[in-house]
C-alpha cells in the first residue's frame, strides 16, 4: 500500500524560490515615448507661437500703393516645471543578506523608483491637471507646488462625444480644459474626423496619433469591426493572421496610429502631431542627499519636467466619451 508522504513539517528543506524578480507593472510612458524632448532653464518655461491671417479673396490695382497687412502677432505662452520625487530607505541588514532575484536591495529600488517616477510623469501628462501652483495638499500634492499643465490645457480643437462642449475662452493656453455639458456618449469615426477637420488648414499641425484608454481602445475596435467600414486597416503579423485590433486609421485628413494608453481615463481621446509637443527637462532624473542615517542607507531621487505645446491650435480632443 502506498504512504502519502508530505513536506510540511520538514523544516530542513530548502525553499524553491527562483532566483529572480519578474515585475510585472507596465512601466510603458506611451506619451512620452511618442513626443520630442527640450530643456527648460526656467521654473516658467515659455516658447513662441504664431499664426497665419486667414485666407480670403484680394486683388490689387496696377500701380497702387500698397495696405498694412494685420497679421497676428506672435503669442507667447508658458507652462510651469513639476517637481517627481522618490524616495529610497534600505536597511543595512537587507542590503548585505543573501537575497532572491537581486544583490543589491538598494539598487534594485533604484530602477524600481526610476520607473514609478516616470510613470507618475505620463500620467500627469494625461490627466486634466492645469498649469497652477496647488494651493492646498491633496494626496501627494504638496501644497505651494507648481503643477504643469496636461496635454488637455493644451488643446485648441474639441469635440463632445455626448453633450454639447463647454465655452472655453482660455482653451489652449493651459489655464482651462475642455468639458461636456450633458450625458457622456460612446464616441464614433465621425468625432475623429471633425477634429482633424477643425485642425486641417489651421495650422501646419498633421495629427498622426489618437490616443485613448485601454478600455476605450477595445471599445473602438470592436465598433470598427462590426462596422462595414473599409477605410481601417487591420494588423496582419508576419504569418497572415488577422488581429482584432485596430492599429491604424485612414481618415480624409491622413492616416493616424490607433495608440491605447492604460494611464489615461476613458472619458477623453486625444488626437494630435507628435512633433508639435516635448517633454521638457529642467532637471533630469538624479539622486540627492545619499547618504547614511544610522543603520540604513537613504536616498532621494528628483527630477523636474514639463509639457511644452509648440502650437495648441493642432491639438485635438474628444472629451466626454463613454465606454457603452
Amino acid at each position: 500500500m502506498a504512504t502519502n508522504f508530505t513536506t510540511s513539517n520538514q523544516n530542513s528543506l530548502r525553499e524553491d524560490l527562483a532566483n529572480y524578480i519578474s515585475n510585472i507593472s507596465r512601466d510603458m510612458t506611451p506619451f512620452i515615448s511618442s513626443i520630442g524632448k527640450s530643456k527648460a532653464s526656467q521654473t516658467l518655461h515659455e516658447w513662441s507661437t504664431d499664426t497665419l491671417q486667414d485666407a480670403g479673396l484680394q486683388a490689387a490695382a496696377e500701380g497702387s500703393d500698397f495696405a498694412l497687412s494685420t497679421s497676428p502677432v506672435v503669442t507667447r505662452l508658458g507652462n510651469r516645471t513639476q517637481i517627481f520625487t522618490k524616495g529610497i530607505t534600505i536597511s543595512g541588514t537587507l542590503e548585505t543578506v543573501d537575497k532572491a532575484g537581486r544583490k543589491s536591495e538598494f539598487k534594485y529600488q533604484s530602477e524600481k523608483r526610476g520607473k514609478e517616477i516616470m510613470r507618475d510623469i505620463e500620467a500627469t501628462l494625461v490627466s486634466k491637471q492645469v498649469s497652477t501652483a496647488s494651493a492646498s495638499a491633496t494626496g501627494n500634492i504638496q501644497a505651494g507646488a507648481r503643477l504643469m499643465g496636461g496635454y488637455e490645457s493644451w488643446v485648441g480643437s474639441a469635440v463632445a462625444a455626448g453633450g454639447t462642449l463647454d465655452a472655453n475662452s482660455t482653451a489652449g493656453t493651459g489655464a482651462s480644459v475642455w468639458n461636456g455639458t450633458g450625458s457622456a456618449a460612446t464616441f464614433t469615426l465621425d468625432d475623429i474626423n471633425e477634429v482633424l477637420r477643425s485642425i486641417n488648414g489651421e495650422t501646419s499641425a498633421a495629427p498622426s496619433k489618437v490616443m485613448m484608454s485601454t478600455a476605450q481602445k477595445v471599445n473602438f475596435s470592436n465598433l470598427v469591426n462590426a462596422g462595414t467600414g473599409t477605410n481601417v486597416r487591420r494588423n496582419i503579423d508576419e504569418k497572415g493572421k488577422l488581429k482584432q485590433s485596430v492599429d491604424l486609421y485612414e481618415s480624409d485628413f491622413g492616416d493616424v496610429e490607433v495608440v491605447h494608453n492604460y494611464l489615461m481615463g476613458d472619458s477623453s481621446v486625444f488626437i494630435y502631431d507628435p512633433s508639435l509637443l516635448s517633454l521638457s527637462t529642467l532637471r533630469p532624473i538624479h539622486f540627492r542627499d545619499i547618504n547614511e542615517a544610522g543603520d540604513a542607507l537613504r536616498s532621494f531621487m528628483v527630477c523636474e519636467h514639463t509639457l511644452e505645446a509648440k502650437s495648441p491650435t493642432g491639438n485635438g480632443l474628444i472629451t466626454n466619451a463613454s465606454l457603452t
